[in-house]
């Protein structure tokens, strides 16, 4: 069982009160960048960014 992370994989902001956001495998997206992943095309120049910070979630347990 993973331990729930404080901060958003992606920008490292810190887990609000209110638990918005997702956790997926104990990792935490905040719901700034879930909206930021969901307007995102192949062609916006924060793709890569974005696509790197996922493959933390599956890649990289310790990330």
């Amino acid at each position: 069982m993973a331990i729930e992370s404080a901060t958003c994989i992606l920008c490292r902001r810190l887990r609000q009160m209110n638990n918005r956001g997702l956790l997926v495998k104990g990792r935490y997206v905040c719901p700034e960048c879930e909206a930021r992943i969901i307007v995102l095309s192949r062609d916006d120049p924060d793709y890569d960014y974005y696509k790197l910070g996922l493959k933390k979630i599956w890649y990289w347990p310790s990330a």
